[in-house]
Formats: structure tokens, sequence, C-alpha cells
């Protein structure tokens, strides 16, 4: 039975928004071209040019893709410390958690946080997507904080530049580059939950 073309379509479509972000993560803004993209995606350059008209637009489309990622990770890391509060894990507990969360999805997504938030701001497009979805997170971000941890609305909103902040940092640099004196994952988020916790409380 033949694959509806539609449905075809989706998938192509979907893999050269994947071999984007992929090239991304392996090299950068400059790593992006039609031609890599469609030799990688198994396409033509043809049909890239068909489906997002240039380069700037296959690039719009893997920046809308990799914001999609991030939002639904940050959301499955709050249904994941709502269970941890249900079983009574500790307010500690729960914040490293988060912390280690937000520190791991922004690692993940290295290549495209260096790409549209750094390497692409002064393009106008990149800069209102990643205005409008930072926005966006925020309001995710302290609304559960306020919701959940009991924050006042000024902790809430310092507790989200405090872990944006170190979640970039994570996708830009290597720990050893911050330090001489290597911090393990875990002793970061450890710390990073207590630093949270005393913020959430302003």
């Amino acid at each position: 039975m033949r694959t509806p073309q539609q449905n075809r379509s989706t998938t192509s479509t979907d893999r050269m928004v994947q071999v984007t972000l992929d090239l991304l993560a392996d090299g950068g803004l400059s790593a992006v071209t039609i031609a890599a993209v469609a030799e990688a995606a198994q396409s033509s350059n043809g049909s890239l040019y068909h489906r997002f008209g240039d380069r700037h637009g296959l690039l719009l489309a893997a920046q809308a893709r990799a914001y999609e990622q991030i939002t639904a990770e940050t959301t499955s890391a709050f249904d994941a410390a709502e269970a941890a509060i249900a079983s009574a894990k500790s307010p500690a507990d729960v914040a490293s958690q988060l912390a280690r969360a937000a520190f791991d999805t922004f690692t993940r997504h290295r290549g495209a946080s260096r790409a549209f938030l750094i390497e692409s701001r002064d393009d106008a497009d990149h800069a209102a997507a990643t205005e409008r979805f930072l926005h966006a997170l925020a309001e995710l971000v302290t609304d559960w904080l306020r919701r959940n941890l009991g924050a006042t609305p000024t902790g809430a909103q310092a507790a989200w530049r405090l872990l944006f902040a170190l979640g970039v940092s994570q996708a830009l640099l290597d720990d050893t580059q911050v330090s001489a004196h290597p911090l393990a994952a875990d002793q970061l988020a450890t710390t990073t939950g207590r630093a949270i916790l005393a913020v959430l409380a302003e």
C-alpha cells in the first residue's frame, strides 16, 4: 500500500529539519548549506527550496522545531517534578532535579542554542522568534514555580534568570572552559537547587 503523498511530504520535511539541527550540533551555522542538508536528508536542492523557500526559511523551521522540543522537554521535567513532590521529596531535591533537567535540556540542544541565541542574534526574524520563545518559556517556568513551590513573583523571575543563565552557559561552554576546577553535573545541580530555593523566597 502506498504512503499518501501528504504523509511522505511531511516525513521528508521533518527529515530535512532534523538534519539541519544535526548539522548545527556538529558544525554551527556555517555547516548548514542547502547542498549539505539535501545530501544528508537524501533529498534534492530543489525539494528544499520548494518546501522552505531558501536557507533562511529552512533555518527558521529548524529554530521553531528546536524551541518546540525545548518546551516539550521543560513540560516533561515539570511533570516529573510534580511526581517528586507527590512522593514527598524535599523542596531541595525537587529544585535540584529541575536544575539538572534544565542543564540537560540546554546541553542536548547545544547546537541550536548557539546558532539561534548567539550566532544569528543580529537577524531580525531569528531574534523575534527567540524573544517570543523565551518570553513564553519564562511564563511557563515562573508560573510553575509560583504554583508548586510557593515562589513570589520576584523570586520566580529571579529563579528563571538563574536557570536560563546557567543553562545557556552549559550550551555554550564545556565545564573545563568555565573553570580549571571541574564540577560534576550532579554537584552543580544540587548547589543550583539550593540557590533557586533561596531566590524563590525573595
